[in-house]
């Protein structure tokens, strides 16, 4: 038991020297590794949340784009509905126009046919006139060169009415 409780004896003057050479060594590590090393991590912590502000901003960015764009997206299509409103209301007022002017046409077409029967009426009556005048006159020049019998008077015009009608 000699031997291991040599082993197990503390020599304050080797703990002294391990305790200084432990201080200058953590002072050593801490100035030339952890130093540069805790730098070179906040320099990573930097640039992680840099990142993450780069994200979250492209994110932000991102979502207002989309917001533009819907927005955009809903007013072409208020655009859209509101041209096709206006070519319907157009294509109406064009339909009325048309019928307005085909119905103000097909009532200027009666009116001018009505006068052109009208007009072919009053030829009509106009030659149907002379006609009987100038058989009545016919007639009356039969009925004064024959005898003033009645019964030749008739047979006159008779016969006058029957060449007119072999005329036509």
């Amino acid at each position: 038991m000699g031997e291991s409780g040599s082993l197990l004896s503390l020599d304050p003057a080797v703990l002294f020297l391990q305790i200084v050479a432990f201080v200058i060594l953590f002072l050593l590590l801490r100035r030339y590794l952890f130093r540069p090393l805790l730098g070179v991590m906040e320099e990573r912590e930097k640039e992680i949340e840099e990142g993450l502000d780069a994200g979250e901003r492209a994110r932000d960015e991102l979502s207002r784009i989309d917001q533009e764009r819907e927005r955009q997206l809903g007013e072409a299509r208020e655009e859209g509905r509101r041209q096709v409103r206006e070519a319907v209301q157009e294509g109406e007022q064009a339909r009325d126009r048309i019928v307005q002017e085909a119905r103000e046409e097909a009532q200027q077409i009666r009116q001018r046919a009505r006068e052109t029967v009208d007009i072919e009426r009053e030829e009509a009556m106009l030659q149907l006139r002379r006609e009987v005048v100038d058989l009545a006159l016919l007639a009356a020049r039969q009925a004064v060169l024959s005898p003033l019998d009645e019964e030749k008077h008739r047979q006159a015009i008779d016969d006058f009415i029957g060449r007119l009608e072999q005329q036509e």
